[in-house]
């Protein structure tokens, strides 16, 4: 395997497409950026962006218009010249985190696209798709210079723009950053050969499509981290990652490889229709990962009950009282939940399942029944998993968990209680450290109408918000209630009191200010956390 090199064979492009209203142009420039270019009819000024929020107008404010003929902004795509009829903008490659998927993503020397960035809806006629680049990887094909996608799909698609065409070289279609290494390359393309390979037994019925692999090493803030998803151009984005890792940063690695692998064994669009679709996609891949992980050794038992505390731990301080099916889509995402909570709620529901099929098996006839339920009422998921094909059964937990009518906290204190998967155990000063930060959110956002915060080792930065009465950017939270902020055993009870009797939290700074801060909002710490049982949680997924 030679890294940069890209494997499959080169085609020409699709066939039999036809003309369209409004026809858009993904074209790779040689300075790494891209060319976006819509063509319009004259009876035409103004077509609304089928994506929009707050991410994606900042990440459009970065467009540069090559012409005075258009406009963007978040919302649409406007003419700015009565007779202009070709709308061009240079869109720079960026490894901004956004809400989906990235518009134009760097991988080593090519480019990582997704459509739906770009899309636009019919109110100005039916939109075409087409790319430009000298080299071009979409639906498992490389092509050539031109391509256009299949209508279809074209408007929420990923493709692989690059500077040259690879040649055949090897079992997997991708293209791997040199700048990764060699150790690293190793890793992801045995990763990948396992977990595919382990999930086709494990989930036979399962449909898998090869996806393109698209890895690469980036720079950004903090310590090595990945980022990616997983489309039919399946993204590795792996930020500051060292050449040779050391062994924690190549299980982290391990895990994220697999978990965007166990995706290509879900079916995303199907499960959209889903109330909790998002908890349903994230966190099984998170419980696929998770459990093929144990299995295959990548995860000692020890640390495979460390990432299952961590996460029911994170769940838990994001949820606090509420119920899962009252929280907003934007606590959800916000927290993360659908990841850390996801994975809880199916490793401990599949534990919990009646009957005698497997996990997998159980994630594999859910998926069939999907598949089969086309022109039907989808199956009810929990069934699925906590009875499948079982008689006379009734789903218990999951309906219980991802309800709105009980506290999640209160379901998972019942569960514990009867199956014994999980002690209760106190906060660690970890865990308590979380709770002030968001104890302090709450006080800043009383104070300025938002919170922006920085948690360090041993103080609590403050970021720049518009309105605050007291707090100023760039302090430097060291003390609450006359304590060290953070890892203290004492801290969060004293703030929590404090804001219970006086309705003031006092906070000294790292300048030596000290002020007393409403907090009218009491913050209502999370009581109990629970570690796993790995000897009764494994003899429940395993019988």
């Amino acid at each position: 395997m030679r890294p940069g090199h890209f494997f499959a064979c080169c085609l020409l492009t699709f066939a039999g497409m036809t003309r369209a209203d409004v026809d858009i142009n993904i074209r790779l420039l040689p300075s790494k950026a891209l060319e976006v270019s819509y063509q319009v009819p004259l009876t035409c000024n103004a077509v609304t962006f089928k994506k929009n929020g707050s991410d994606v107008a900042k990440m459009r404010s970065t467009w540069l218009a090559l012409d005075d003929c258009g406009k963007a902004d978040g919302q649409q795509l406007s003419r700015q010249q009565a007779a202009c009829t070709h709308w061009r903008f240079q869109v720079p490659a960026s490894t901004d985190g956004i809400w989906g998927y990235p518009a134009a993503f760097p991988v080593g020397d090519a480019m990582y696209v997704h459509t739906s960035n770009f899309a636009v809806d019919d109110s100005c006629g039916k939109s075409s798709y087409s790319f430009s680049a000298p080299g071009i990887a979409m639906h498992a094909q490389v092509l050539a210079e031109h391509a256009q996608p299949a209508v279809e799909k074209a408007a929420n698609m990923s493709v692989l723009l690059m500077p040259k065409v690879f040649r055949a070289d090897g079992d997997f279609i991708g293209y791997f950053d040199p700048a990764l290494g060699e150790a690293n390359i190793s890793n992801i393309r045995r990763v990948a050969g396992d977990s595919i390979a382990f999930l086709r037994r494990a989930m036979p019925k399962a449909t898998f499509e090869m996806p393109v692999i698209a890895a690469a090493r980036v720079s950004g803030p903090g310590g090595p981290r990945p980022d990616g998803d997983a489309s039919d151009v399946l993204r590795l984005g792996l930020f500051n990652w060292p050449a040779q890792p050391d062994a924690g940063t190549q299980r982290m690695m391990t895990l994220f490889v697999s978990h965007e692998f166990s995706h290509r064994f879900q079916m995303r669009d199907a499960v959209d229709a889903y109330a909790n679709a998002r908890l349903m996609h994230e966190g099984g891949a998170e419980f696929m990962r998770w459990l093929m992980a144990l299995q295959k050794g990548w995860l000692t038992k020890e640390q495979a009950a460390e990432d299952l505390d961590m996460a029911l731990s994170e769940c838990l301080l994001g949820v606090r009282n509420a119920s899962w099916g009252k929280l907003s889509a934007r606590q959800i995402r916000n927290g993360r939940l659908e990841y850390h909570c996801g994975l809880a709620a199916y490793v401990y529901g599949l534990a919990a399942r009646k009957g005698k099929a497997s996990p997998f098996e159980r994630l594999d006839g859910f998926y069939e029944q999907l598949r089969l339920a086309k022109t039907q009422s989808p199956p009810d998921f929990a069934y699925a998993l906590e009875c499948g094909q079982e008689q006379a059964c009734q789903a218990i937990w999951l309906p219980r968990l991802l309800g709105k009518d009980e506290s999640m906290q209160a379901v998972w204190a019942d569960l514990f209680a009867q199956t014994g998967f999980a002690n209760a155990i106190a906060a660690s000063l970890q865990q308590k450290n979380a709770m002030i930060n968001m104890l302090m959110q709450g006080v800043m956002t009383e104070d300025c109408g938002s919170s922006s915060t920085y948690p360090q080792t041993d103080k609590l930065g403050i970021g720049e918000v518009k309105g605050c009465k007291l707090l100023r950017d760039g302090m430097n939270i060291i003390k609450a209630e006359n304590l060290p902020l953070y890892n203290h055993p004492d801290t969060l009870a004293a703030a929590v009191a404090a804001c219970k009797l006086r309705s003031q939290v006092r906070l000294s700074m790292e300048s030596g200010l000290e002020m007393d801060l409403p907090c009218k909002q009491v913050y209502q710490p999370v009581g109990q956390f629970y570690a796993v049982d790995m000897t009764k949680l494994l003899a429940g997924l395993n019988r």
